[in-house]
C-alpha cells in the first residue's frame, strides 16, 4: 500500500481504528496488505490479529501520530494493564518490549480480539461531525458499562469472526447486539456507573505504575482490616467468597464476568492471595480496589502509604543492618519466657507489629524459634 494520505487521529482512538481509517483513506490490493505495510512483513492473514510493530509504524507514518512509546499510551490499553499488573497477553520468560513483540492488533487495541463495543449515540455524532465513526479505548475496558460521554449503556458489536479476521471494520459497519441485556440496568445503574468511572480512572492515570509486592501486603491489610484473614495471615476463604458474591452476584449474568465469577474463577482469585502471587485477571483486580477501597484513587493513598512503611526497614538496614532483626526477635524471645503456652496466634495479639514483620522478613528464624503447632492432637498409641 502507498500511503499518500494520513487522517487525523482523534481522541481516546484505538490504533485499530486509526489503522482502519488509513486503509480507507489509501489504496491497497487487501486489508492484509495494508497490516503489512504498516507493521511490516507476517505471515499471519488475520486483519484483527495483525502482528503490531509500533517502530515500523512510527517509520512509516513519519511519526505523525508521534514516537512508538506515545502511539502505545495513547492508542493502547497496554498502560491500562500494565497499572493493574493484569496482561491479557502472555509475555513469555523473556519478555520482549510491547513496541516490537508482535502482539495482535486488536488485543493491543481493544484487549481482546472478540470483544467490541460502541455507544450508538458516539456513532451518531461521529457520522454526523466526521462522515466516519471509531473505535474508542473508553468503550473497551472490562468494567466498560457506560458511555463516559453520553452516559447512555455500551452496546456490544456483533462481529463474525470470518469478516473481522479478513476486513477492517468501523462501528457504522457493525451491528449492535439487540439481544436482552445480561443486567437489570435500572436495579444496578448507580453500581455500573461506579464500576465505568474506575476503569476510566485507571485508564487515564499518568503515575508510575504500582510494585507488585507493594499491592500484594495493601491488599491483604485491607482484607485484614475486614477480618478475612486468619492470625497467620491466611485468607479466610468461606467468608472471603461469600462477600465478595453477595457484593458482585448481578454481574454472574453477563458474559465478560461469567468466568471470573464462577466457583472456578473465585478459587483461582483465592489463591492469587498467595506469596509470590501468581497474575490476577484484570476483572478480579477491578473488582477488588472497588470492594475494598472504593476507588483508584484512594487505592493509590493506601498503596503510597504502604510502600512508606516497607521503606522503613530497608532504610534502618542500610544505617544499622541488624537494628530491626535484633528488635523483633528479642520481642519475640521475651514472649516465649513469659507465656508457658506460646503460640502464633498469642503472639500476633501481643505483639501484632514484630509479628507482621518477623512473618515477612525474617521467616526461616521465626520458623525455627516459634514454628507453627501441629494441629494433630491424637496422642501415639506406643
Amino acid at each position: 500500500m502507498d500511503i499518500h494520505c494520513l487522517p487525523i487521529a482523534r481522541s481516546d482512538e484505538t490504533l485499530y481504528s486509526v489503522v482502519a481509517r488509513i486503509r480507507l483513506a489509501n489504496a491497497a490490493r487487501n486489508d492484509i496488505d495494508a497490516c503489512q505495510s504498516l507493521f511490516g512483513p507476517s505471515r499471519n492473514t488475520r486483519v484483527s490479529d495483525f502482528p503490531v510493530n509500533l517502530k515500523w509504524f512510527c517509520d512509516v507514518t513519519q511519526d505523525c501520530f508521534g514516537d512508538p512509546s506515545r502511539v502505545l499510551a495513547d492508542m493502547t490499553l497496554s498502560g491500562f494493564f500494565e497499572r493493574l499488573g493484569s496482561r491479557p497477553w502472555n509475555s513469555g520468560s523473556a519478555p520482549t518490549p510491547i513496541i516490537t513483540a508482535g502482539y495482535g492488533l486488536s488485543t493491543l487495541s481493544n484487549g481482546s480480539t472478540s470483544k467490541w463495543r460502541m455507544c450508538l449515540r458516539c456513532v451518531e455524532s461521529d457520522l454526523r461531525c466526521h462522515a466516519t465513526a471509531f473505535w474508542r479505548r473508553a468503550h473497551h475496558l472490562p468494567t466498560a458499562f457506560v458511555c463516559p460521554i453520553h452516559a447512555a449503556p455500551l452496546a456490544s458489536c456483533i462481529l463474525a469472526p470470518l469478516e473481522r479476521h479478513k476486513r477492517f471494520l468501523l462501528p457504522e459497519q457493525t451491528e449492535a447486539d439487540t439481544v436482552k441485556p445480561h443486567i437489570d440496568w435500572a436495579a444496578h445503574h448507580h453500581a455500573l456507573s461506579r464500576l465505568t468511572v474506575l476503569g476510566m480512572d485507571v485508564l487515564e492515570d499518568t503515575r508510575q505504575s504500582i510494585d507488585a509486592d507493594t499491592v500484594h501486603a495493601t491488599l491483604n491489610n485491607a482484607l485484614g482490616d475486614r477480618g478475612l484473614l486468619t492470625a497467620t495471615g491466611m485468607l479466610r476463604c468461606l467468608p472471603f467468597s461469600s462477600e465478595f458474591m453477595h457484593r458482585y452476584q448481578f454481574l454472574s449474568g453477563h458474559p465478560d464476568f461469567t468466568p471470573a465469577l464462577s466457583p472456578q474463577g473465585i478459587a483461582i482469585l483465592q489463591r492469587s492471595f498467595t506469596h509470590p502471587a501468581p497474575a490476577r485477571s484484570a476483572i478480579h483486580n477491578l473488582l477488588l480496589v472497588d470492594w475494598l477501597f472504593g476507588s483508584w484513587q484512594a487505592f493509590h493513598q493506601h498503596c503510597h502509604w504502604q510502600a512508606t512503611i516497607d521503606c522503613a526497614p530497608s532504610q534502618q538496614a542500610r544505617h544499622a543492618p541488624e537494628a530491626a532483626p535484633q528488635t523483633h526477635r528479642r520481642k519475640c524471645l521475651e514472649f516465649l519466657d513469659s507465656d508457658g503456652k506460646a503460640t502464633r496466634s498469642r503472639f500476633a495479639r501481643a505483639a501484632p507489629t514484630s509479628f507482621r514483620w518477623l512473618l515477612r522478613f525474617d521467616q526461616t528464624w521465626f520458623d525455627t524459634t516459634l514454628p507453627i503447632r501441629s494441629k494433630n492432637k491424637q496422642p501415639g498409641l506406643f
